[in-house]
C-alpha cells in the first residue's frame, strides 16, 4: 500500500517559499517634482501610495494566510497519527 499523509517538512517549505517571496516586494519610492501642473505627472504619488497600500495589503493577507496553512498542516498530521494509531 502507499504511503499516504502530509509532509509537514515539505508543506511548511512550501508556504514559507511564498512568504519569502511576497517579504521582498519593496514599497515604492514618492517621485520629487520641482513643478508641474502636467495631469500625468501630478497623479503618480497618488498612483504610488495606492500600489504601496495594496503591497501592504498582499503582505498582511499572505502572513496570515501562511500562518493559517500551516496549522491546517499541523492538524493533518496530528489526524493522520490519530487514525494511524486508531487501528
Amino acid at each position: 500500500m502507499a504511503n499516504t499523509g502530509t509532509d509537514y517538512g515539505v508543506w511548511t517549505g512550501l508556504t514559507n517559499s511564498v512568504s519569502t517571496s511576497i517579504s521582498g516586494i519593496s514599497d515604492m519610492a514618492e517621485l520629487t517634482f520641482s513643478a508641474t501642473t502636467m495631469t500625468p505627472f501630478t497623479s503618480f504619488n497618488d498612483e504610488i501610495k495606492s500600489f504601496n497600500t495594496a503591497i501592504s495589503s498582499l503582505k498582511t493577507f499572505t502572513t496570515t494566510d501562511v500562518t493559517r496553512m500551516n496549522q491546517a498542516a499541523e492538524n493533518k498530521v496530528t489526524d493522520d497519527q490519530n487514525q494511524a494509531n486508531a487501528k
